[in-house]
């Protein structure tokens, strides 16, 4: 078992939800690249844990947060 983790995706919030602003700036505020990972960027590392190629991966967690948790 692979987990993923982000620190969210903002471009699967709505255009029109209500606090959409507020909440890209609450997920992109803690990133060290300035953005949150885009759903571009999360399918093909999750394609890529799912396949073969990655079988020896076990009891690992991948971190598609662009940089906003850290990992120890």
């Amino acid at each position: 078992m692979v987990t993923l983790k982000s620190c969210g995706i903002s471009g699967g919030i709505p255009q029109d939800f209500g606090v959409r602003d507020e909440l890209v700036q609450i997920l992109t505020e803690p990133t060290l690249l300035g953005c949150t990972a885009t759903l571009s960027d999360v399918g093909p590392v999750a394609a890529f844990v799912a396949s073969d190629r990655a079988r020896a991966m076990l009891s690992a967690t991948v971190n598609v947060s662009c940089g906003a948790l850290v990992d120890h």
